[in-house]
């Protein structure tokens, strides 16, 4: 099966070492240990003449940025007997704009640059992304309104109200998205926030009290009016783009007749086998763009594709 991007198997999370501060302390104070910047929200890269690696710091030019200690850093994982630890550059000093500029540092949407990075890079700064993310909307205890503190490595938010003290942990929002076919032909449709050109699988967030199956079900009847049958699970994908878990399917189509709903996508057309490879559609002017190379979407029509090879 084609990777899964930004969630590589080489990676222990070691749970274990969240809940004893001695451990945390020695990593903290470990040569030895490398560190994964975020900057509002957004990755770090390093240029290198025309390609780019994920900005990935060493203690020494931790130092350069934050000469005192991290506040509310990360514990990521390890990976190669090397541990790594996310922290927001936000808290530095440094003129970021002037840094990055001397040193062909870029800040970015990983999935800009994901499907160019080495998998351990690149599933690191995703769990950086999507953890900040949590935190940063999990400031305040949704029981009592007071502070939360970071505890448990970055994973655990503690509400500072003694008399309250609830624990809050990290949240994914489940999303199923689905390759729906007919034959030879599938069915691919259009957000308005797609890329220019962009079509793709139709996808939607799981509501509380309803199954993966009834999920795909609902939001492919809502979106394009059609029922489907023969619903089979794929593969899943982290996406903390902001904080989803993609569960991805196959499907068929009942029926190819469609009813669009224009305020839940701007366009959808079924595709042949032909009008896929040739990126070629007698309904879409210019051409059309199959997703992004780094998504589950991708790998959906990839691997339905291998059955006409």
């Amino acid at each position: 099966m084609a990777q899964t991007f930004y969630a590589s198997s080489k990676i222990n999370r070691h749970g274990d070492y969240r809940s004893n501060p001695q451990i945390l302390n020695k990593i903290m104070i470990d040569l030895n240990t490398k560190y994964v910047p975020l900057y509002k929200g957004k990755n770090l890269f390093k240029q290198i003449n025309n390609n780019f690696e994920a900005l990935i710091l060493n203690n020494q030019e931790l130092k350069i940025i934050l000469p005192n200690n991290i506040i509310n850093p990360i514990f990521l994982g390890v990976a190669n007997n090397i541990s790594y630890v996310g922290f927001n550059i936000d808290q530095s000093d440094l003129d970021i704009d002037l840094w990055c500029e001397e040193n062909s540092i870029i800040i970015d949407d990983l999935r800009k640059y994901g499907a160019t990075l080495n998998e351990i890079d690149a599933s690191f700064l995703a769990l950086t992304s999507g953890m900040f993310f949590w935190q940063n909307t999990h400031k305040f205890c949704g029981s009592c309104g007071h502070s939360n503190i970071s505890t448990a490595g970055g994973f655990v938010l503690v509400c500072s109200n003694t008399s309250c003290g609830k624990s809050h942990f990290p949240r994914t929002d489940p999303a199923i998205i689905t390759l729906i076919s007919s034959g030879d032909k599938v069915l691919l449709g259009r957000s308005p926030r797609f890329p220019e050109g962009m079509y793709s699988t139709l996808a939607g967030f799981v509501e509380p009290g309803e199954s993966l199956e009834q999920a795909l079900e609902r939001e492919v009847f809502e979106e394009v009016g059609i029922k489907v049958k023969n619903i089979k699970y794929f593969n899943s994908q982290p996406w903390p783009f902001p904080a989803s878990l993609m569960l991805g399917f196959f499907a068929e189509a009942k029926h190819e007749d469609m009813k669009i709903d224009y305020d839940e996508i701007e366009d959808a057309h079924w595709f042949s086998i032909e009008e896929l490879r040739s990126l070629q559609h007698s309904s879409i002017k210019g051409g059309f763009k199959l997703p992004r190379v780094d998504s589950i979407a991708r790998r959906l029509v990839d691997t339905w594709m291998t059955k006409f090879n």
